[in-house]
């Protein structure tokens, strides 16, 4: 493997921001091939999985990169060597001899446990490697914006509860502790509004809260910043929530971990008709609910990415009332509409 990276093709900053994963990248960059061969009737395979990451701050950025992982290694695990018909990866057998390599120099972030879904050994760094290290099998995750539920997120996804998603949601949750697949039977509803703190956030928020609140004493109404928490305390929160809802954003990739019959409800900026998260819900068997914010009385000179978003209460308790009362009777619950 190369220690010194090639130097890349010119790519452009808007592609670099969205496309910087991947096989090209990564072969081009960090790996220099050799012909050379070793065998041995008792060897036992090493795997190392190479991976470049585009960022570690961005949950749903994060998040497809590590799912794209995932997709790659099942691929591997329904694919046949070509002597005989035995799989050219087993997790099971080959888990404990498999070794994850970051590349990058991003800091670890928050989802960075994850990319050890398929190994039992710490996550390395390309830097802390030695010179001219070797590598027996490397695989090369596809690109995270390489998987379909990336590519398809503008429009809608007519496809429901995805045995694809649904298998890496398990795998995550029980790399964290949590394996229980069941719905909720709480009799309470839990309501969980993703708190943004920086930008794009709900004006009037604490307000609208109160109000829901009052309105529905059924409901225990909990606004949380997700960035000031650990990732497991995250998907703590997120197991023991009905309802996830929020503006439009990374935090909202959470409802792909939300307990089966949950629902969610995505507040859009003015226009923008991303359709990523409505997927998400379709392929977890979600309900989901959406409206759209009105234009802001000023724009600062931003765009959508920064501007807070401005929602008429009545609207804003339009849309959590519908949310809320489709969990009226999931579960061990019975209420009236």
């Amino acid at each position: 493997m190369k220690k010194d990276p090639a130097r890349l093709r010119d790519i452009s900053p808007e592609n670099e921001r969205w496309y910087d994963t991947g096989p090209p990248l990564v072969l081009d960059g960090w790996v220099q091939m050799d012909n050379g061969t070793q065998s041995s009737s008792e060897h036992t395979e090493n795997y190392t999985i190479l991976v470049k990451r585009e960022g570690a701050t961005n949950y749903w950025h994060s998040l497809m990169e590590i799912y794209s992982m995932t997709l790659s290694i099942d691929v591997l695990q329904i694919t046949p060597e070509s002597t005989d018909s035995t799989p050219l990866y087993i997790a099971e057998r080959d888990a404990p001899n498999t070794q994850v390599v970051i590349v990058d120099n991003h800091p670890d972030g928050p989802y960075f446990d994850m990319w050890s879904l398929f190994t039992k050994k710490p996550i390395l760094r390309f830097d802390d490697l030695p010179e001219n290290t070797t590598f027996e099998n490397l695989i090369v995750p596809l690109a995270g914006a390489g998987n379909t539920l990336w590519q398809g997120d503008w429009e809608v996804n007519s496809c429901e509860k995805s045995k694809l998603l649904n298998t890496f949601a398990n795998r995550a949750l029980t790399l964290y502790g949590f394996n229980n697949t069941k719905p909720r039977q709480s009799k309470k509803i839990t309501l969980t509004f993703i708190n943004r703190v920086s930008k794009r956030k709900l004006a009037n928020q604490k307000q609208y809260l109160e109000r829901l609140q009052q309105e529905f004493p059924l409901v225990n109404v909990q606004s949380i910043d997700f960035a000031a928490i650990s990732y497991k305390d995250q998907l703590k929160i997120i197991q023991e929530s009905d309802i996830l809802a929020g503006v439009h954003g990374a935090g909202l990739t959470h409802g792909i971990f939300l307990p089966p019959g949950s629902a969610m409800v995505e507040i859009l900026p003015p226009g923008l008709n991303h359709k990523g998260f409505r997927n998400v819900a379709s392929l977890r068997g979600h309900d989901y609910f959406s409206t759209h914010a009105s234009d802001p009385p000023s724009t600062h000179g931003g765009d959508w990415h920064s501007e807070d978003v401005y929602l008429e209460v009545q609207r804003f308790m339009d849309v959590m009332n519908v949310a809320i009362k489709a969990m009226y009777n999931k579960g061990l619950r019975s209420y009236d509409v």
